[in-house]
């Protein structure tokens, strides 16, 4: 026997940080857990945000569940709940005891259609795309008319095993090509007096100010092409958000942010995250300056070489297939974008307003099967400037 509850104090959802904890070690999903999404809400929600989280507890009082959305009226009156994090594109999902993911399901749906104000979306951003938690939402919600589930784009996850007997065994069953550059770079960069670290207590808010700065120094070269980040958008505050999860994190070693420096001047910083062996890259910047030294591959070369040493069993690398993530890789474990149309009188009208981003998803995955890489690049860089003016 289940109950649930939802919870719309951001006090009440904080009591729960130890067992929440508890339940995204259990699932595995490093940016589920209670200081992370804490701190996401403390310094980066957005304006008007309310938490709509759903708690479910067995007869034990055992929280077995927990979906920490929230909610933001959309100023056409839509009202969508959504997890928090989406926007740095992390691996989300409600948390769940495995044995009671349907049972739990259920529960939350139930829960949500009583909520207010009523849902006309929910948004399963970041998902696994395996996952199976648009179905089991679906068909556990109360009454004769389900929710429309839709999902709207796949992004593929390079991920890492770290079944190898040690760092050295799995570099040795690379190629070798990719062994003998990995040595290289790691030998010139010591040579030049390079230092890898992660960051600590004391140099934490200096590092993440390092992160942020090389974050968008890098991106200056990139967003013509890829559009605007995030990260960059939302500066000030995401710095301030690293810094609040890295502290209270501290004690668990699950906040990462490697920073190779030179002379003590960092010249990259990447940014990791983890949670009962399951290690997820977040985001990282570089110094072009210091191209040579292929930075990026060589941040995340330590990250291993420190997974492996902590027994640890997966490196997810994050959405987007980069050739630099590929060389590492020996698995992929995609992402969704998954929504619900809840039923109800306001069903037609949320169908039409959301087929606009249906119809755009679809082309633009039309355009890049059809197309040159340089092509897409181009029509990238007109559809930028045309929503500029």
């Amino acid at each position: 026997m289940l109950s649930s509850e939802l919870i719309d104090d951001l006090a009440l959802l904080d009591a729960l940080r130890d067992e929440w904890d508890d339940l995204a070690l259990a699932c595995a999903l490093p940016a589920m857990g209670p200081d992370w999404i804490m701190a996401w809400w403390r310094h980066v929600a957005p304006p008007g945000a309310r938490s709509r989280a759903v708690a479910v507890r067995d007869d034990r009082r055992r929280l077995v569940g927990l979906a920490p959305f929230y909610v933001v009226p959309d100023k056409r009156g839509r009202i969508d709940y959504r997890l928090p994090g989406a926007e740095f594109g992390g691996r989300l999902s409600p948390l769940s005891l495995a044995e009671h993911e349907r049972d739990v399901a259920a529960m939350i749906g139930s829960t949500l259609a009583q909520a207010q104000p009523r849902p006309d979306l929910i948004a399963l951003e970041g998902l696994p795309a395996g996952s199976g938690w648009p179905a089991a939402l679906r068909a556990g919600w109360p009454g004769r008319i389900r929710p429309v589930t839709r999902r709207y784009l796949v992004q593929g996850a390079p991920t890492l095993s770290l079944d190898a007997a040690s760092f050295d065994a799995w570099l040795l069953s690379k190629s070798s090509n990719f062994r003998g550059q990995m040595r290289r770079l790691r030998r010139q960069f010591a040579a030049d007096g390079g230092i890898a670290r992660i960051s600590t207590p004391a140099t934490l808010q200096a590092d993440v100010e390092a992160f942020v700065d090389l974050h968008a120094s890098r991106w200056e070269g990139l967003g013509e092409r890829l559009g605007p980040s995030r990260i960059v958008a939302m500066r000030d505050r995401f710095a301030t958000m690293l810094e609040d999860a890295g502290s209270a994190m501290r004690d668990t070693d699950r906040f990462r942010l490697w920073v190779l420096e030179l002379d003590g001047k960092p010249i990259s910083a990447q940014l990791f995250v983890a949670a009962n062996g399951e290690v997820a890259y977040v985001n990282g910047g570089w110094d072009e300056q210091f191209a040579r030294f292929k930075p990026a591959m060589l941040g995340i070369l330590y990250a291993i070489e420190d997974a492996f040493a902590r027994a640890e069993t997966r490196i997810d690398l994050g959405g987007g297939e980069q050739p630099y993530k590929l060389r590492f890789a020996d698995g992929n474990d995609p992402i969704s974008w998954n929504i619900l149309i809840v039923p109800g009188l306001r069903l037609p009208l949320t169908r039409l307003r959301t087929l606009p981003m249906f119809l755009g998803h679809a082309l633009r995955d039309h355009l890049k099967r059809k197309l040159p890489a340089e092509h897409v690049d181009r029509l990238r860089t007109m559809q930028k400037r045309l929503r500029r003016r």
